[in-house]
């Protein structure tokens, strides 16, 4: 009973995070002309477009690579192209499910069909997020560098909430239960971190391009530090970072001296493109994965788990 009232919690700490966020972006946007970002979304190339989109696959290759060098470490059983298709599987489920990781529990799930192993396929893909997300921490001091008080004030205004340490705390245990796993092969961790800087790069080179495109002015690396805060963001309970990353992207793109049509433009098209680019995951959702999800609950809830 506990257990579902916490649930039930969290959901709709989620539902509320997407539907604020979404709220302030809508507010920033409201007093734009809408006639100008029309026409500024029209006037990119097609072949900017297409190249975006081949970024954003080249992005997965190495999401793909990641892992499997983390299940290989482990004699998993799978081929490259069979974690491909469930990494794509993925990264199209996160789109309609609570917060940035809901996906990850399609891949635990997919993984079960090589390995009997459930401690091992969950650590798997926990571990694989954790190396993402301390790749993307080591940039983390350009963003601070970049936008200063923009960012750093508002950690300082919203006080970390007891009940977030006391998850941090029981977390912390699971990770370290995770890393025991591959401890005895330390050049994983080297090589993993290694595949996360391309497939975090690709999807920035996309954003840059098209930044571009719309005759924003801003360098490569304004667009790292972008990108950097705005997936740490991201990771505050939303429905994929709906709205979240909109509002960043208008706020310090604008305080880089886009217009508000312009950053606007540019949140909205890279969105559409990141998501027009998982379709093709939506091929290799099997049925057995479905099934597996509708009636496992339980093996899904720990999925989800920090």
């Amino acid at each position: 009973m506990a257990q579902k009232k916490s649930q039930r919690l969290a959901t709709a700490i989620r539902w509320l995070g997407t539907i604020l966020a979404t709220g302030l972006f809508i507010w920033l946007v409201a007093g734009q002309r809408w006639d100008v970002v029309l026409q500024k979304a029209v006037g990119i190339a097609p072949w900017a477009v297409c190249l975006s989109l081949a970024f954003y696959v080249v992005s997965y290759f190495f999401n793909t690579l990641r892992w499997c060098l983390l299940l290989w470490a482990q004699d998993v059983k799978i081929s490259f192209w069979q974690a491909f298709r469930l990494v794509w599987a993925g990264i199209f489920a996160s789109n309609f499910l609570f917060s940035t990781i809901g996906g990850d529990g399609f891949r635990v799930v997919g993984l079960l069909r090589y390995t009997t192993n459930k401690t091992m396929a969950l650590g798997s893909v926990a571990l694989d997020r954790i190396v993402n997300v301390t790749a993307m921490a080591c940039l983390l001091p350009l963003s601070l560098a970049m936008f200063g008080n923009l960012l750093v004030a508002p950690m300082f205004a919203f006080p970390i909430p007891e009940k977030l340490r006391q998850l941090f705390r029981r977390s912390f245990s699971k990770i370290t239960d995770v890393l025991r796993i591959w401890a005895a092969q330390p050049g994983v961790f080297v090589q993993a971190f290694l595949a996360t800087w391309p497939s975090n790069l690709f999807p920035m080179a996309a954003t840059y391009l098209i930044a571009r495109q719309l005759e924003i002015d801003v360098s490569f690396w304004q667009v790292i530090g972008v990108q950097t805060a705005a997936y740490f963001i991201n990771q505050l309970p939303s429905i994929n970072g709906y709205g979240l990353r909109e509002a960043s992207f208008v706020t310090l793109y604008s305080a880089l001296g886009a217009s508000i049509e312009q950053a606007s433009t540019l949140a909205l098209v890279t969105r559409f493109l990141s998501v027009a680019a998982t379709l093709p995951g939506a091929l290799w959702l099997p049925a057995s994965v479905t099934d597996a999800v509708l009636n496992d609950d339980k093996l899904v809830d720990e999925a989800r788990q920090p």
